[in-house]
């Protein structure tokens, strides 16, 4: 829900040069010890544009409190309808994403991709407060841009609940990664209508070896037919058949 409040900040932008320059420090250098502090040293002479875009001046995100309560969805939902001014070739910049990460949404990161503890930090720094790449992947990797893309690749205004397949696509983290993070996640046909099926299907989604199942066979059936040219029913009644397969 939009916070009532007039008072708005505007989002600043750093560098490319400096993006690089820290990416560098942790993926070269192996500095991490920097993502364990209470706040990151980022350089203040770097942000040196802005992005055109607000957030209010009271914006707080849903902090997660464990593994079970990680708020993705509720978050997803408020930062989208809270950065004012937002467009696909805005939240396709890392420079935005570098910034909000380390510096407005620094708590929070902390809190839901924390680096102690992980086997690979270098891994976890790269991917969840770094955009290495321009790629669907990436974007649905960073700990804040994810939650942007996420409802924005699945919003839909002609529906009662806008977010129902926002919350589909939500519902399971396994889920979330096996739909945006395979290469048939980024054609809106194929993830529109896998997200519809699932919700018609909700048994599938309570069994972790059906779902899994499910995408195995549209890995398949990807080899034999050209699915980003099908249409939303087409792909449909593939999944019916699937479903059937599985359900043998």
């Amino acid at each position: 829900m939009k916070m009532e409040t007039e008072k708005k900040n505007e989002i600043r932008l750093f560098t490319s040069d400096y993006i690089n320059q820290l990416q560098r420090k942790v993926e070269v250098h192996k500095e991490t010890e920097n993502y364990i502090n209470d706040k990151f040293p980022w350089e203040k002479k770097f942000p040196k544009g802005s992005a055109g875009i607000f957030l209010p001046e009271d914006f707080k995100f849903k902090m997660p409190d464990d593994k079970r309560n990680l708020f993705d969805l509720e978050n997803s939902i408020l930062l989208y309808e809270n950065l004012i001014g937002m467009d696909e070739t805005k939240a396709s910049d890392p420079r935005l994403w570098t910034y909000l990460t380390h510096v407005i949404f620094w708590n929070y990161m902390r809190k839901r991709w924390p680096v102690e503890g992980v086997e690979n930090p270098t891994g976890r720094i790269i991917d969840r407060y770094h955009m290495k790449y321009l790629k669907l992947e990436s974007l649905v990797r960073n700990g804040i841009s994810r939650l942007w893309w996420y409802t924005h690749l699945t919003i839909d205004e002609k529906r009662k609940d806008k977010y129902e397949i926002t919350r589909v696509l939500l519902s399971k983290a396994d889920i979330t990664v096996g739909i945006m993070e395979r290469t048939f996640g980024s054609n809106k046909n194929i993830r529109i209508a896998l997200l519809e099926f699932l919700s018609k299907n909700p048994a599938i989604t309570e069994k972790e070896d059906m779902w899994r199942d499910l995408f195995i066979q549209i890995n398949i059936l990807g080899g034999v037919k050209n699915l980003p040219f099908l249409t939303i029913d087409e792909i449909e009644k593939n999944l019916i058949r699937i479903k059937e397969e599985i359900l043998k």
